[in-house]
């Protein structure tokens, strides 16, 4: 099983989700992340995932929640509430879309992710406030 990271990214009150523009999986929207490496706790990989993917530095990392997946291969996912002041740049992604997690799925978001979105609906109260 591969250990894979994402971030629910807030500004402004509202979560990232970009699309994808690579592989099988190319045109889904997702909370972007990617694989854990050796010697890398799950907070690092987002750290550096982040940096990546998106071009930005994030703080105050939160667990939100896991899934597991079986679609190309298997792989356990943590998702963290994650939070920055820069804007976030296309650097493997698409497209990027702000929105609440009411309105993820009138995008093309992974349905396996349907937990994840659940634990944000949760909390969202509380973090879409943060700033």
């Amino acid at each position: 099983m591969i250990e894979v990271v994402c971030g629910a990214l807030i500004q402004q009150g509202k979560v990232l989700i970009a699309r994808r523009n690579y592989g099988s999986s190319k045109g889904m929207y997702e909370f972007p992340g990617g694989k854990v490496e050796k010697n890398e706790t799950k907070e690092e990989a987002l750290i550096r995932e982040m940096k990546e993917e998106l071009d930005i530095d994030i703080h105050t990392i939160q667990y939100l929640s896991e899934s597991e997946d079986q679609q190309e291969y298997p792989f356990h996912l943590t998702c963290f509430l994650c939070f920055s002041n820069q804007v976030p740049k296309m650097i493997v992604h698409d497209d990027f879309i702000w929105t609440t997690p009411d309105h993820i799925y009138d995008h093309h978001f992974f349905k396996s992710d349907i937990g994840l979105v659940k634990a944000l609906k949760k909390v969202w109260p509380y973090v879409s406030q943060n700033k």
